[in-house]
């Protein structure tokens, strides 16, 4: 039976960067981002197709899943009701859900951003003021297994949920 990670992170954290180093050639990788850009143009609105974009989301996900590859779902999911929309929308259920939390310090997300300028991944910094600020801390009452938080310069730190977070 397959994992689901759920990448979360602010813009400009460092979660593709680390999920596409840290997985396996046996696992898969989907990012909402890379399908967003897959079908809206450079002169259309970010959020203009929205629902398709998270419809073509949750299939590559499901479909990954039901052919028994752990997945590493890429995109923001700082909150609880995020997270949670994701995993109503998938219909294949996981053997674990998981949580990858990377924990950025908001100054080094705005700097990451800048090197961003000039293209479609670059996210404006008033919005990534605005999203660290409102991040919710994962939780197990989410129906999380595990949750991993990394950061820079430390070892990853697993919360398992009879421990708690310390």
């Amino acid at each position: 039976m397959a994992k689901l990670f759920l990448m979360c992170g602010i813009p400009g954290s460092g979660k593709t960067t680390w999920a596409l180093k840290h997985i396996s050639p046996l696992e898969k990788y989907v990012s909402r981002d890379e399908v967003r850009f897959s079908m809206v143009t450079e002169n259309e609105e970010y959020f203009s197709k929205e629902k398709e974009v998270f419809k073509k989301f949750t299939d590559l996900i499901n479909t990954y899943l039901d052919a028994g590859f752990n997945v590493y779902a890429d995109a923001t999911h700082l909150n609880q009701a995020s997270r949670n929309k994701l995993l109503r929308a998938i219909s294949t259920k996981p053997e674990e859900i998981n949580v990858i939390w990377i924990k950025t310090p908001l100054e080094e997300a705005l700097k990451r951003n800048e090197n961003r300028k000039g293209t479609r991944a670059y996210v404006p910094h008033s919005v990534i003021r605005r999203m660290y600020y409102s991040i919710e801390t994962p939780s197990f009452e989410e129906g999380i297994n595990k949750i991993y938080i990394v950061e820079d310069g430390k070892p990853i730190h697993i919360i398992y949920p009879w421990e708690g977070e310390k």
